[in-house]
């Protein structure tokens, strides 16, 4: 729960001419606020800023313009200003709020600590620290479950790369085995071609090689037909 009351001016006898400025910064911002006019707000409180209640104010009129990083830190000027410890507890209970509105939970809670620290029995920043520690609580368990997505992510990329990598050395495994089924690599065979080919007979001594079998057959079937050649008949006795 926010708090934007406005800290109003005390009537007193001050007759410093300082004093009487920012009385006055602090009744036109005042005025202006109320009417919801901001701009002319924002204005009027900063001329009174080197006062605690001027600092707040303006505090509020940021944090009604939806300037939150400037109503933070005009609330942390705040409470370092202000003097006594309610001062400080509404101070630090809105630096709560525009942590709130920020989404940063855990400086929300940690200023609404604050704050109890200085009024324990306030309801409303009591409340206010259960919602933060509660939205904190969860955002944390946001991160983690990111982070476990993000790890199981990663862990999935490897394992694609790990089957892809696999599956590659398989290919490459089934190219070589493909190479060797006569049992030789392939490079084991164009060695054993080239071999082959440089013990390849030439032409002429192939002719040599082909007309000595040639000849060769020829006295074998020279002999063949000796053998086979029939003998004379005994010539006819004579008588005597």
């Amino acid at each position: 729960m926010a708090r934007l009351t406005l800290i109003l001016i005390a009537v007193t006898c001050s007759c410093g001419l300082q004093a009487q400025e920012v009385d006055r910064s602090l009744r036109k911002g005042n005025s202006a606020y109320e009417k919801g006019d901001l701009k002319d707000a924002v204005t009027n409180y900063s001329g009174a800023a080197k006062d605690e209640r001027g600092m707040f104010n303006l505090g509020n009129a940021y944090y009604r313009q939806d300037s939150t990083a400037l109503a933070q830190r005009t609330y942390e000027n705040a409470a370092s200003m202000a003097k006594g410890a309610p001062a400080q507890a509404r101070a630090y209970h809105n630096l709560g709020n525009s942590w709130m509105r920020q989404g940063n939970y855990q400086e929300a809670a940690n200023a609404y600590k604050e704050a109890l620290k200085r009024t324990p029995d306030d309801d409303d920043t009591r409340y206010n620290l259960a919602y933060a520690q509660k939205k904190l609580a969860q955002q944390q368990q946001q991160q983690q479950q990111n982070k476990d997505q993000n790890k199981d992510q990663k862990d999935q990329d490897k394992q694609k790369q790990d089957q892809k990598s696999k599956d590659q050395q398989d290919k490459d495994q089934q190219k070589k085995d493909d190479q060797e089924k006569d049992g030789q690599p392939k490079d084991d065979q164009d060695k054993k071609q080239q071999q082959q080919q440089q013990e390849r007979i030439n032409p002429q001594d192939a002719k040599r090689m082909l007309d000595a079998a040639q000849q060769q057959e020829k006295d074998v079937q020279d002999k063949v037909r000796r053998i086979m050649q029939p003998k004379p008949a005994a010539p006819a006795e004579k008588d005597w």
